[in-house]
This record gives structure tokens, sequence and C-alpha cells, in this order.
């Protein structure tokens, strides 16, 4: 566990504000990286953590807010579904089709948010049995939980924001992400492009990465994913098959098809657009950091728990709406910390974070409000697409 201090916003983020570096000809990439620092920061948070939710009585996991939201998530996604099938057979308007096609994007992606993410980092439930169920719920909204257990809880949490190494944010040269990433001539202009590449998230993820990775083994060169269980398998083709049965084979029985096509879109466009936004805006911003292995051997020169808070933006605490909706990724640093805590804790536990974070010269950054958030990550694009000249 681990989160704290308050870093005060500027009141505005100039271009000039983060630093330029030299383009890096040719990356090294490694598969792993040990943290050297011995600050002692996670062993003091973890302590005053364990101490506050036990001293409140307040329960890391199985909490019966989740069950419910899980519930009124699962409704709003069923319900969606139905009248956007229910719009054909009744000839509603294709606009109300394409609006319930979009409702059911942002149930989709609240179903990522709440019930897959905690369920994969086993987060959700204290039976093992019940997190691996409920990571399941991958496979439905379009994802592969092995995919995601791989990419998200290995690779994005332990090396976050460490270019060639962090998964997470890596769009196949799309975008330049990180300061430490090869720059070409169309990252000038990537802070325009940038929402139609997180648009067209959804789409690559279903029909591009998952099967990439089922017959490849790997998504590029230097991500290789482990070897596929039985059960594994079993899982992505259900799932494979579950999409193919939701998202066009009804589809198609109740709409001519270029409606299933435009139905398609809008709910993957809109799932992926929220989904991408969310996880990318916490990590790629000017006010947060971008470690670079030193030494030989390579190694990250900082305590695990350190990097997590560095390396991660919160946003919007005082929002419960966006804390209910994105399952409490707008307190990035915590669950960065503490992945394994149920999101609904996440504001209870916020202000230890940050008093620690203080106490310890942490730098710990939290953004007002979400349009703030995405202001700045917007602004950080256009700095790294700019051609870096030596520092």
């Amino acid at each position: 566990m681990n989160i704290a201090s308050t870093h005060p916003a500027s009141s505005s983020v100039s271009e000039s504000s983060f630093p330029q570096i030299v383009p890096i000809a040719k990356q090294q990439y490694v598969k792993s990286l040990p943290f050297t620092g011995r600050q002692g920061f996670r062993k003091v948070l973890n302590e005053r953590v364990d101490a506050f939710v036990k001293e409140r009585g307040i329960k890391a996991r199985d909490l019966p807010a989740m069950y419910v939201k899980s519930v009124v998530i699962m409704l709003w996604w069923a319900a969606s579904y139905a009248l956007w099938m229910y719009s054909g057979i009744a000839g509603w308007h294709p606009i109300v089709t394409v609006a319930l096609a979009v409702s059911f994007g942002l149930a989709a992606a609240g179903i990522g948010f709440n019930i897959m993410h905690d369920a994969n980092h086993n987060g959700y439930s204290d039976k093992p049995l019940v997190n691996r169920i409920l990571s399941y719920s991958s496979e439905i909204v379009g994802l592969s939980a092995f995919i995601w257990r791989q990419q998200h809880n290995v690779w994005h949490h332990t090396y976050t924001n460490i270019a060639g190494l962090d998964e997470g944010l890596e769009t196949e040269g799309w975008l330049r992400s990180s300061p430490k990433d090869v720059w070409l001539p169309k990252h000038r202009f990537q802070h325009l492009y940038a929402p139609f590449i997180y648009a067209m998230a959804g789409i690559g993820l279903i029909i591009m990465r998952n099967f990439t990775v089922y017959f490849s083994g790997k998504s590029s060169e230097h991500f290789v994913y482990p070897k596929m269980t039985r059960q594994d398998k079993t899982a992505f083709w259900i799932g494979r098959a579950f999409n193919a049965l939701l998202y066009f084979v009804i589809p198609a029985l109740v709409f001519p098809w270029y409606m299933v096509l435009a139905g398609f879109l809008a709910f993957t466009v809109t799932a992926g657009t929220v989904m991408a936004h969310i996880l990318m805006l916490a990590h790629i911003a000017t006010e947060v950091e971008f470690v670079e292995p030193v030494g030989e051997p390579l190694h990250i020169e900082n305590e695990w728990a350190i990097h997590q808070v560095i390396t991660s933006m919160n946003f919007s605490p005082q929002s419960a709406a966006m804390n209910w909706y994105v399952g409490g990724l707008n307190f990035q640093i915590e669950h960065h910390l503490f992945p394994q805590m149920c999101h609904i804790t996440y504001p209870k536990i916020a202000h230890i974070v940050e008093q620690t974070c203080k106490e310890f010269g942490v730098r710990y950054v939290s953004k007002p409000n979400f349009f703030r958030a995405v202001q700045e990550h917007y602004i950080t694009l256009k700095v790294f697409g700019q051609q870096p000249v030596a520092a």
C-alpha cells in the first residue's frame, strides 16, 4: 500500500515546463528490472494504513456496497443491450439506436473499471474463486482476462511509465507517450490525432490484440506473454464466441448490415475512448515522472512504492460520481500502491498516503477535476510530440 503528499498545481502549464531530451536512436529492452531504493516509505505507509483500517473496522474486500454496485452496472449493461436490440425490432429512429449502443459502451467500460479491474487484481473478494469468476467479466466486454492480467497487473503495475516495459502505455508507435520513447515526425501532430487513436483502442483490442497475442504469444518483439493454460484458452474462445454472438450475430437478426456496423462502432468507440483516457491521463502528464533505468546491470534507483507515486496522478478526488463510475481510478496513486484493496476504500485512505508522502518528500500530484487532467494530458502529448533537442 502507499500514497501521499500534495503537490500544488500550477495555475498554468507551459510547453517549456517539461525538459526535452536527446532522442533515443535504439531502445534497449530488458525483461525485468530491480528497484534498489530502500527509504522505508512503503513500510511506514503500510503500517499506517493497516492501523487505520483496523481501528475503523474497514474491510479491504468483500464489501456489500461493491456487490450492490456490480449489480447496478450489470443491469445498466443488460438493459442498454436489450433496448438497443428492441430498437431494431420496433423500428426506432437510427439516432436512438446509436444512442443506446453508446449507453451500452459506457456500461461496458463501467464493468471494466469496476468489476473486471478489481477482480483481476484480487481486490474484489477475499475468496480467490470469486475473484477468478468475476475476472472473466473481461471476456464479456471484449477483452481477454489472460492478456489483461499480464499487460496490466504485471507490466503496467510493476514498471509504470518505464518506456519499453510498461505495455499499458504502448500504442505501437502511434503516440510518443514518454520522453524516453523514440521520436518520429508524425508525433508532431499526436495531440491532434490522439483522440482518434483512443477511439480506435476498443476495436484494436477486440479485433487485433486478442488474436495477435493468442496465435503469436506476443504483442510485439519485446512483450512476450507466458504460455496460456488450457483453462486460459477455453476462457479465451468462450469469450470470443460470446462477443461474436452479442456484437454481430444477434444484431444481424434485427438490423440491416449498416446499422449492425454503426452500432458496433458506437459501442467500441465509446468504450475505447473512455477507458483509454482514464488510463492514459493518469500517467501521461507534465507533473509525473518518466523514469529511465541506470547502471550495470540496469536497475531503478528508487523504492518501488515511491516509484508508483511519482509516476501516477489523481484527479477529481472530491467527485463521488467520478469515483463511482471509474472504479476508484481517479485515485490512481492509491490504486497503484494498494491494487489488492477494493477501490471503494481509496477515498478513506488517501489522506494517509498524502501525509506520508509529504513527510518523505515524495511528490503527490492530484488534479481538482477531470477536465483539468485531460487538458494537461493533451498539453503533455504536444510537448512529447516536439522533436527532441540535446539537453
